[in-house]
């Protein structure tokens, strides 16, 4: 208990530095506080499908977000990935579960990111042998975007699993 609390206060801080945040409108800019509220939410997320070295792997990760001012906003996430691994004998595994997350958009094209995701997956213990176990992730890096259009944007992410628990998947 006492450390998902010590994982919630870093998370606060950020949140707060990014809100003290503002910058000036330019000429004929529209001011962010006069959009709806339905205009401020946002979705994406990822989907993938990889097939290497008799290894199939299928990832689904939905995003909902809201946008807090005009360059910080924070939203939550769902993850599911499928893989099958075509060895002898075959196998599979699933790996599932939400996350909440914070961005700050430093300039048009960069933003920094933070994400903690609580991912279920299958662990193999010495004496029992293989569990299914909760396993945190906290996620801190940044990003560069690129617009899609008015509304759309493709990004690439570099993060860092700062937890590093040593059941992570991203090793």
């Amino acid at each position: 208990m006492r450390t998902s609390k010590l994982l919630v206060i870093p998370f606060i801080l950020f949140a707060s530095v990014c809100l003290s945040q503002a910058r000036e409108l330019d000429v004929g800019e529209e001011d962010f506080s006069l959009r709806p509220l339905s205009d401020r939410f946002y979705t994406g997320g990822n989907v993938s499908f990889q097939v290497a070295n008799n290894i199939l792997l299928l990832d689904v990760s939905p995003i909902i977000g809201y946008e807090i001012t005009e360059n910080f906003s924070s939203g939550l996430g769902l993850k599911y990935t499928y893989i099958r691994f075509n060895g002898n004998p075959p196998s599979s595994t699933s790996i599932y579960g939400p996350s909440v997350f914070s961005r700050y958009l430093i300039s048009t094209n960069f933003l920094a990111h933070t994400e903690f995701e609580m991912i279920n997956l299958d662990v193999f213990e010495t004496n029992t042998g293989v569990v299914r176990k909760w396993i945190p992730v906290w996620l801190v890096g940044g990003g560069y975007r690129q617009a899609l259009g008015n509304r759309s944007y493709f990004q690439i992410m570099l993060l860092y699993d700062i937890i590093n628990d040593i059941n992570t998947p991203y090793q």
